[in-house]
């Protein structure tokens, strides 16, 4: 079987099945490759010459960077999950203990107002004339216009990172979103001020098929280069540097909430097009972050207009 991963241990093959196994089990899995990735390494360091794994292993592979609560236990799951697999392929001499966790999760989104919405892009944009020129002139347009993507349609990063050319219809002003985090798609609306700043950023870079956004040698964004960027604007910006970029999808949900709520719809209703727009399972996840027709797709459309018109002043 081909190393889809690069793992390299005696168990590399394994990890390549075990997530084939996940995945067919209808789990998108993706979130778990880098804590596979470090069993893995430890694995290749230890330089086994048999496929086992003893109480010793297993306590390295789970103590990682002397990590604590949520993370500590998703280590810990996933490790705790191979082993299990690798049992019930019968393989010899696999060690596990079944801890239970329970992890209270305690963050608290920070909901940018409007006046630090703006002060954050005219940031990005500032930071980007800077490079006007030079090497990194077009990677840095990318990313602001890909984080005013990312608050202006409340998408996620493993969204934004992926859309192509095609995804977008720009006379519908929609962007087809396929086969996102629980394999579901949807299609979600852009206003005209962002339909104006994608046109010109694909015009401007000649960028007529393929990835939207890519990188500084035209491959996909790299999710963990864009939160240290976004990190260094918060900083230059005297914003909340506790704020994760996923924060700007809670800021999308409660502002649009609350735009179409002033503007006389009813709360239930609002909560099922955020439902079905945001690419929840249940109302209940919509609910904590606070197939639409044509017809109310022009509803979100005027919701975004309202509060995202004035991000896109100073883009060139």
């Amino acid at each position: 079987m081909s190393d889809s991963y690069n793992f390299k241990s005696i168990f590399k093959n394994e990890f390549n099945y075990f997530i084939k196994y996940k995945r067919s089990l209808g789990l998108k899995y993706e979130n778990e490759i880098s804590r596979l990735k470090y069993i893995d390494n430890i694995l290749y360091k230890l330089n086994l010459k048999s496929k086992i794994i003893t109480k010793e292993i297993f306590y390295k592979l789970i103590k990682r960077n002397n990590m604590q609560g949520e993370n500590y236990a998703r280590q810990y799951g996933v490790t705790k999950d191979f082993c299990k697999y690798l049992i019930s392929n019968e393989y010899k001499n696999i060690y596990y203990e079944d801890k239970k966790f329970n992890i209270i999760n305690n963050y608290k989104p920070v909901i940018f107002n409007n006046a630090e919405i703006k002060v954050l892009f005219q940031t990005m944009d500032n930071y980007k004339e800077k490079y006007i020129g030079k090497k990194y002139y077009q990677l840095y347009y990318t990313y602001s216009i890909l984080f005013r993507l990312l608050y202006a349609c409340g998408l996620r990063v493993s969204e934004v990172i992926k859309i192509y050319i095609n995804d977008i219809n720009f006379e519908e002003n929609t962007i087809n979103i396929i086969d996102s985090k629980k394999h579901i798609s949807r299609l979600v609306v852009f206003s005209n001020s962002m339909k104006k700043c994608l046109e010109d950023y694909i015009k401007l870079f000649n960028i007529n098929e393929g990835l939207v956004f890519r990188n500084a040698i035209n491959k996909i964004i790299n999710r963990n280069k864009l939160r240290i960027f976004y990190k260094g604007i918060l900083k230059q910006s005297n914003l909340n540097t506790n704020s994760h970029i996923h924060d700007l999808r809670h800021c999308f949900c409660n502002k649009a909430f609350n735009q179409m709520l002033e503007k006389g719809y009813d709360e239930y209703v609002v909560i099922v097009y955020l439902y079905k727009y945001m690419g929840h399972k249940s109302i209940h996840e919509t609910e904590y972050y606070l197939h639409f027709t044509d017809y109310n797709k022009n509803k979100i459309i005027d919701a975004n207009d309202t509060f995202s018109k004035s991000l896109y002043e100073g883009v060139i």
